[in-house]
């Protein structure tokens, strides 16, 4: 192949959930190299053969120079079990050896055997570096931008008010633009609870009045972003908290007395998988070195 036509066989796929760099393996398939976004970041990579697995085997994955530049001994990176019918996989630790690898100028074959398809020869798909460090730069670039939490960070959610104000302290904020952000993405979301607390006035009735300001403040961050209304309830405060109040008008400074807490509820059916990926971290610590 023509040097100029490999260097286009590298692509990139950008969002702010995943990364994806793709290598299209001519006559064979292509290879996908992923980073999932969450508190942790998260990569694999996938080989996707156009005529599939046929058979239980193994597959090798091993360093070598280049076609045009063949001096140099091959080093084995790691080996993983193939399954009939299932896409091979390797988790993170492999895979960024074999991201290391090209970036330093190395191709990567990828033999192994299947008596179905290939009557038993080496079937050796490789990762070509010709045209890898462009596209790889985005890769990188993709991942500084993905958002860092998941669901489990933000589907239960409490936040503090600063002292008898609707405005949250600068921490609750952050946390707040975190879970907006993410549910710009996250189209599972069926149902948003808000639950806005207010004891640090010194009448009741202010305190009732400033609860409910809290809870629509919290409400308008959503809509702001095009979630409807009738999906995001405001639970009244509980007024009969404040009976004592008036005979006692103290307002409370405490975090607790201006509070909040937001929860979330989905619809399983509709959850993206991109966002709850499990990565095993299958291939690792079985090459040379």
């Amino acid at each position: 192949m023509e040097p100029e036509a490999a260097k286009k066989l590298w692509s990139n796929e950008s969002s702010r959930i995943a990364c994806r760099l793709i290598f299209d393996i001519p006559s064979y398939g292509f290879a996908n190299f992923m980073t999932y976004g969450g508190r942790d970041l998260r990569s694999a990579m996938t080989l996707h053969p156009k005529l599939g697995i046929g058979q239980a085997s193994s597959m090798r994955f091993i360093a070598a120079k280049p076609d045009w530049n063949s001096s140099g001994a091959e080093r084995l990176l790691g080996r993983i079990d193939l399954y009939a019918g299932f896409n091979p996989y390797i988790g993170p630790t492999l895979s960024w050896k074999l991201l290391s690898e090209l970036d330093h100028g190395n191709q990567i074959l990828m033999p192994y055997t299947d008596k179905k398809l290939a009557s038993g020869e080496n079937i050796v798909p490789a990762l070509n570096p010709l045209g890898f460090k462009d596209a790889y730069k985005k890769y990188l670039s993709c991942q500084e931008q993905l958002i860092r939490v998941n669901y489990n960070d933000v589907r239960m959610m409490p936040l503090v008010f600063k002292y008898q104000s609707t405005e949250l302290t600068a921490k609750s904020q952050e946390m707040l633009n975190d879970q907006v952000e993410y549910l710009k993405y996250d189209k599972s979301i069926i149902k948003i609870s808000i639950r806005a607390y207010a004891y640090d006035m010194a009448k009741a009735q202010e305190n009732i009045a400033l609860a409910k300001d809290r809870g629509e403040a919290l409400k308008k961050a959503y809509t702001d972003i095009g979630i409807k209304e009738e999906s995001i309830e405001v639970v009244p405060f509980n007024a009969l908290t404040l009976n004592t109040k008036d005979e006692n008008p103290i307002s409370n400074e405490a975090a607790t007395s201006r509070n909040a807490l937001i929860s979330l509820e989905r619809d399983v059916a509709m959850i993206n998988k991109d966002m709850e990926v499990n990565i095993p971290d299958v291939g690792a610590d079985t090459g040379d070195d």
